[in-house]
């Protein structure tokens, strides 16, 4: 990716951003984009081996970065890696809770409730509370514990913002995955207090909520062993209107525009669908 490939530019020299779930898929390419706007990024993941390449990319570059490894359901670890950012790179203006996921544990086989049919059919029945607490914990305290490290760092200081991922899922809960709409259904709600409670001291808080992109984390729900779509995946393109998935680089323009203080001084709290009109279609 080079600046040309940017749907716009913000110049983001000297602010420093930390991304957690920075080795992901989505959440590597904003830590590239925020690179190419003249950013310091801090990568942090759960892997370190995939943070420091996704650093190493960007620093080959020519960008500012580094890698990271962190934890973000233990405050212990975040606050570890808080102190080592501020030696690297200093006080933290944006930060982007990218780290969440789904649970198998926490998903049904099928749409409907059904008679199990054999010993591998997962009901609602045999849904597991662990299952359903990782869940939780992933999306839930992995955006709370973060905000609650960094945030500190934005008090007093003009430009800062939190940037948190929701889903389409949060507006309309999807079938099988129970536990991941209802938790990022709180992480909307969330971002919503949490952007009036910072309101007076001038930080803002927004989230994103994207539609269907095909990532490692739901490949097997989309794509049969074969390569060739589930019929989820026939349903979820039948279902957006523009017919396809998004790509990574379809969530930079919105991620940048949020984070940037003169282009959305004045927006706080809200939600955006990013989503190929999925949101918008009531399928008739």
């Amino acid at each position: 990716m080079t600046q040309k490939d940017l749907p716009f530019q913000v110049d983001y020299t000297d602010k420093v951003v930390v991304i957690t779930g920075a080795g992901g898929v989505l959440c590597s390419k904003m830590a590239e984009a925020f690179a190419l706007c003249h950013a310091k990024v801090a990568l942090l993941d759960l892997h370190l081996e995939a943070a420091e390449a996704k650093a190493q990319e960007i620093i080959n570059e020519g960008g500012i970065a580094k890698g990271y490894a962190a934890n973000v359901l233990q405050k212990d670890s975040l606050e570890a890696v808080h102190q080592q950012i501020l030696k690297d790179f200093g006080k933290c203006d944006i930060l982007i809770n990218g780290a969440g996921g789904n649970s198998p544990k926490a998903t049904t086989t099928d749409e409907f409730y059904a008679d199990k049919l054999s010993e591998d059919t997962i009901t609602f029945f045999d849904l597991k509370t662990e299952g359903f607490q990782f869940v939780f914990d992933l999306n839930i305290l992995g955006t709370l514990l973060p905000s609650q490290v960094f945030a500190v760092d934005m008090i007093g200081r003009e430009g800062c913002s939190i940037l948190n991922i929701s889903s389409m899922n949060a507006f309309t809960p999807l079938t099988k995955i129970p536990a991941y709409s209802a938790a990022k259904a709180g992480v909307s709600n969330f971002t919503q207090w949490l952007a009036t409670h910072f309101a007076k001291i001038n930080i803002r808080v927004n989230a994103i909520a994207p539609g269907f992109f095909s990532t490692k984390q739901n490949e097997k729900l989309l794509w049969n062993p074969d390569g060739t779509p589930t019929a989820r995946t026939e349903k979820i393109l039948n279902n957006t209107p523009m017919g396809r998935f998004g790509t990574a680089d379809e969530l930079l323009g919105s991620v940048l525009f949020l984070s940037s203080p003169e282009a959305a001084g004045f927006i706080t709290g809200i939600i955006l669908p990013i989503d190929g009109g999925f949101s918008a279609y009531s399928g008739v």
